[in-house]
């Protein structure tokens, strides 16, 4: 009987995470269908500049941004030439967060391009925006 029990759990688990990541992709394939020719081409042209082992900083442009009241929640979109994964050689998406005052002093708008720094290794501190 347990193992039934941890059975049905490890299948919720696996739909919850296919749900998931399959809104993500529909989400990523929206924001991007959108992008004007130039937009994809800055995008596709960046330059990566490694800061670190496995740690990067590259122009991102802001898809979509969400109030959450103290902080803005931030979609980026940027261009993969780094990571080989199912996203390699594509334009892909990052989420950051960004303090309202941050969004205010910037005056950051869907639209505008950003540096951004990208660490997937860590858990925290992943990604942010590189203000100049």
């Amino acid at each position: 009987m347990s193992y039934l029990i941890v059975a049905v759990v490890v299948v919720i688990f696996i739909a919850v995470v296919f749900i998931v990541a399959g809104k993500d992709s529909k989400e990523r394939i929206d924001m991007v269908s959108k992008l004007t020719e130039e937009q994809r081409n800055i995008l596709m042209s960046t330059e990566v500049n490694f800061v670190g082992k496995n740690a990067w900083v590259q122009k991102a442009m802001v898809a979509k941004m969400k109030d959450k009241g103290n902080k803005i929640d931030i979609r980026l979109l940027w261009f993969n030439e780094v990571l080989q994964n199912n996203e390699y050689n594509k334009i892909t998406m990052a989420d950051v967060a960004i303090t309202k005052s941050e969004q205010e002093e910037h005056n950051l708008k869907e639209g505008d391009f950003v540096k951004f720094y990208f660490a997937p290794e860590k858990s925290i501190g992943r990604t942010k925006i590189i203000w100049e």
